[in-house]
């Protein structure tokens, strides 16, 4: 099941379920105002064609301050702003986009695996709760409050399950374009390091692929894919959790109406803002470290390839492992989450959108 509108049925159990269990993201939709129709061939696709959509738009909008934050990672600057002014002056605003191309295609299709491994798992994830858990009941006279808050309770463990599935299928995929975009973001500072000439350096996606093949072999697309692999599985658990978490929660306040307390400010379009943009903070701020320790192990493998092109010796790779944070794992965090806080709100607010009003 690749459409997370319909809960599995299994034995009874659907309505048990339903109270259990947020459905997938989005919850109960109304698509009674539905703009347009797909065709009935991408239909049982439906959340991931749509989720791709929406994720073209939050890559564009957050690039330029993932770009700022690899930088940061793997170099020493004074601060963002720093950091953004030399990279405008050395190499222009196109620096900031240097690298586009790969994440465009392959960070979009990524979300598209994993929504639609999210919302194909989430529902045999809750039927395991059912079985394991037993999830906490509440009577139907309840408050809406007391309903939302056991529903959070209820959904959390689910949903963080299902997202950590969902991380873990899409490190495999992303694993190879991520290094490539890692390699075009940070080539230009060490190009300069050792003083190679730009006719030399690898100037396209596929010629940063080729080198890296040439030099480290085919798995050499995978390098740092161990930690890649626990950055996703932790942080897609953390970015669903936090948001449906969120969320519910923020429409268990509102009005019968389902607007904001003394308001008439919906709260449906205000819950997805504010769940989206903590579920960016919190989830990266996690992992963070994780991602630095990545980010360094890749880096390295770059700082090989270029010193080849250069004709220089290669130097031993340090071997690096997790550890206690420090504050040296956290440079760049600030950028980092004002980055995930864009582009999460742009992406939920998107995807949610075109999930009601495209059926």
């Amino acid at each position: 099941m690749t459409d997370q509108q319909e809960p599995i049925k299994h034995h009874g159990q659907q309505q048990q379920q339903q109270k259990t269990v947020l459905t997938a993201i989005t919850g109960e939709l109304d698509t009674s105002n539905a703009i347009h129709i797909l065709p009935q061939f991408l239909m049982p696709w439906r959340a991931g064609v749509l989720s791709y959509s929406a994720s073209l738009l939050s890559t564009i909008v957050g690039y330029p301050l993932d770009s700022i934050k690899t930088r940061m990672q793997t170099y020493r600057f004074d601060g963002i702003l720093h950091c953004f002014t030399k990279t405008v002056r050395d190499e222009g605003v196109r620096g900031l986009f240097r690298g586009l191309t790969a994440p465009l295609l392959s960070t979009s299709f990524t979300k598209a695996i994993g929504v639609t491994v999210y919302t194909t798992v989430k529902p045999y994830a809750a039927l395991l709760q059912l079985h394991t858990l037993k999830p906490i009941t509440v009577p139907d006279d309840s408050s809406k409050k007391l309903k939302a808050m056991i529903l959070a309770v209820n959904n959390a463990p689910v949903s963080f399950l299902a997202g950590a599935m969902s991380g873990c299928a899409c490190s495999a995929f992303a694993s190879p374009f991520e290094f490539t975009k890692l390699f075009q973001q940070i080539y230009v500072l060490m190009q300069a390091d050792l003083n190679l000439s730009p006719r030399r350096m690898p100037n396209t996606t596929w010629q940063v692929v080729k080198q890296i093949r040439r030099h480290e072999g085919i798995l050499g697309l995978y390098s740092g894919y161990r930690f890649h692999l626990m950055r996703d599985s932790l942080g897609s658990a953390l970015y669903f959790s936090v948001y449906e978490t969120a969320k519910i929660l923020l429409e268990g306040f509102s009005t019968p109406q389902g607007t904001i307390a003394g308001t008439n400010i919906p709260m449906g379009a205000i819950s997805i803002t504010i769940s989206g943009a903590l579920s960016g903070v919190f989830s990266w701020i996690l992992v963070f470290p994780i991602d630095t320790v990545k980010s360094l192990t890749q880096k390295d493998i770059v700082s090989n390839i270029i010193r080849g092109l250069a004709l220089k010796q290669p130097k031993p790779i340090m071997m690096r492992s997790l550890r206690l944070p420090n504050r040296s794992m956290y440079r760049g965090l600030s950028v980092s989450v004002m980055r995930s806080v864009i582009t999460s709100t742009v992406f939920f607010t998107a995807f949610e959108y075109f999930m009601k009003h495209i059926t």
